[in-house]
């Protein structure tokens, strides 16, 4: 059975690069780690529940990314190969379900920002929590969209499977069950023949969402310090 262990280790500790452009977005951080200004501590609060989920979904997707580009499938039979699938659905489950608590929290800001008296702060405090909210939708959909182009493969894979061992217990022998079971793989197509590549092409747009991810987390921490102090 594969393991994925040495690729999550030396992943986890290490960030996902920034997409490149002229000017590197601000990184996401917790709120009130260093500062010296008062910060609203009930505002920090639900912040700092949503940007823990961020960053946890961060580093979940970029693990999932390394080890879609990094995994020999193909070297694989097909229950290492369904092993090593089902514990990268996992890791994609786990931004799912991070995605739901941060909505949580990202609704409770969004309500701090219409009830404020302070029109900078209201102002601040949407801004922020638009844009953090805009980054974990965008790592559920990444999350969903993985999950579904996987499960895609997989129905593929099982219909083979199916199809050859009924074609093994019961042999072909005229023309009329031939047309037929060309008939059955026309309706389920074969799963990919380099399912290297086609996990390739997954972890590829995985990284093309990551773009937008980024850009929407440093538009959040340009807005976190104003959105949280002052109370």
């Amino acid at each position: 059975m594969l393991s994925l262990l040495p690729l999550v280790v030396a992943l986890a500790s290490t960030p996902s690069p920034a997409p490149a452009s002229s000017v590197r977005p601000t990184p996401l951080t917790e709120i009130g780690r260093v500062r010296t200004t008062p910060i609203c501590t009930t505002i920090v609060v639900h912040a700092n529940g949503a940007i823990t989920s961020a960053l946890d979904n961060d580093r979940t997707l970029a693990i999932l990314t390394t080890n879609l580009r990094n995994t020999d499938f193909d070297r694989l039979n097909f229950l290492q190969r369904r092993n090593a699938i089902e514990e990268m659905m996992k890791q994609a489950g786990s931004v799912r379900i991070n995605g739901k608590l941060a909505d949580g929290e990202i609704k409770q800001l969004r309500e701090y920002a219409q009830t404020s008296t302070d029109p900078a702060r209201k102002a601040e405090l949407k801004a922020f929590a638009d844009a953090l909210g805009g980054a974990i939708y965008r790592q559920t959909k990444a999350a969903a969209e993985f999950m579904r182009d996987v499960t895609i493969m997989q129905g593929r894979e099982d219909a083979r499977e199916v199809r050859d061992i009924r074609n093994r217990d019961n042999p072909v022998v005229d023309t009329g069950a031939t047309m037929s079971i060309a008939g059955q793989r026309a309706g389920m197509p074969d799963p990919p023949r380099s399912y290297n590549q086609a996990m390739r092409s997954v972890a590829a747009d995985l990284s093309d969402l990551s773009t937008g991810i980024i850009a929407d987390e440093g538009v959040a921490a340009d807005h976190s310090i104003a959105a949280t102090s002052g109370c």
